[in-house]
């Protein structure tokens, strides 16, 4: 089966509907559970054209892998599009579940701070960099929602914003470390409940911005590591230290316990190769019968090769 890597979501941009996904705020567990890939948000059996692997939060990116039924005509015929260049639109299904998870933000635009990840799909048109459909979930059935559907409730989001700002704000009261840590003002330890959660998710953004790169940092190390481990096996190999075609299981145990390989192979000294064993015998070195047994069986073997009227005397 293909496969292909999708940005699904980018929290930083702003969709055709005028407000950003958050991405601490999805919840993903069932689309985890069926992860279905759809053709345009198509509704059907018939319209499920693969499934989505590696779903992962990378820094302000909700990211996934495209896999294609290369069973199915049109799912097949939709990746080789996908592989080629033609198709590079997704598109997310969200159930938002409430207009009052649509919070004002400080640009007056909206950010959806709390959502269900229903599907995604494949696309041919995105509006943006990231497409959405709205569904309405209710415990009877899944209703999409349209463009009109969307702006009524960003106006009645944005009359429930205004009136919570005007009338009934909420304020936090927070520890001084939790001030500092959300980079809140310190005169105070009571803060409008907006801009908390704001702050809050903007410290997870970074923090998940953090630990994808010490990820890659790890990933750099781990391949360092792997390369000593295999040098280090490799000249140990060459200094005849040690069987050749054990060279995996050497390995292994140089990355797993480094001390251990180092006094029980590296410091131990070099054997000498056969080569040079064998190089070694002469005829004049062997003169007796005592000597030729004192030989290994390689070596006798050349002696026996090499010096043809000695060998035959020896057993004369």
């Amino acid at each position: 089966m293909s496969r292909h890597k999708f940005t699904l979501n980018d929290e930083t941009k702003i969709n055709q509907f005028g407000f950003r996904v958050s991405n601490s705020g999805l919840d993903l567990e069932r689309f985890r559970a069926n992860p279905v890939i759809l053709d345009n948000h198509s509704n059907s059996n018939l319209s499920v054209i693969g499934r989505w692997e590696n779903i992962q939060i990378e820094g302000h990116l909700l990211t996934a892998e495209a896999v294609f039924d290369d069973a199915d005509p049109n799912a097949k015929e939709i990746g080789r599009k996908v592989a080629q260049g033609f198709i590079k639109g997704s598109s997310l299904g969200l159930n938002p579940y409430s207009m009052s998870n649509f919070v004002i933000a400080p640009d007056d635009t909206y950010d959806l701070v709390k959502s269900e990840v229903l599907e995604a799909s494949i696309v041919p048109i995105p509006n943006n960099a990231n497409a959405i459909k709205l569904y309405a979930a209710t415990e009877d059935s899944k209703k999409e929602l349209h463009a009109q559907d969307v702006s009524e409730i960003l106006l009645m989001a944005s009359d429930l914003s205004k009136f919570n700002l005007n009338n009934s704000m909420k304020k936090i009261t927070l520890n001084l470390s939790a001030v500092a840590a959300l980079g809140l003002p310190d005169n105070t330890l009571e803060h409008d409940e907006a801009l908390v959660n704001q702050k809050i998710i903007n410290l997870k953004s970074e923090l998940d911005a953090a630990n994808v790169k010490i990820k890659g940092f790890q990933d750099l190390e781990n391949d360092k590591k792997a390369k000593l481990s295999a040098d280090t096996v490799k000249a140990d190999i060459a200094a005849g230290k040690i069987d050749a075609t054990k060279e995996a299981d050497y390995i292994k145990l140089h990355a797993e316990f480094p001390d251990l390989y180092k006094s029980t192979v590296t410091d131990m000294p070099a054997k000498n190769k056969l080569g040079a064993q064998v190089a070694a015998v002469q005829s004049s070195d062997v003169k007796t019968m005592d000597d030729f047994e004192k030989l290994n069986l390689h070596a006798q073997l050349e002696f026996k090769n090499a010096n043809p009227d000695a060998y035959k005397a020896l057993f004369s």
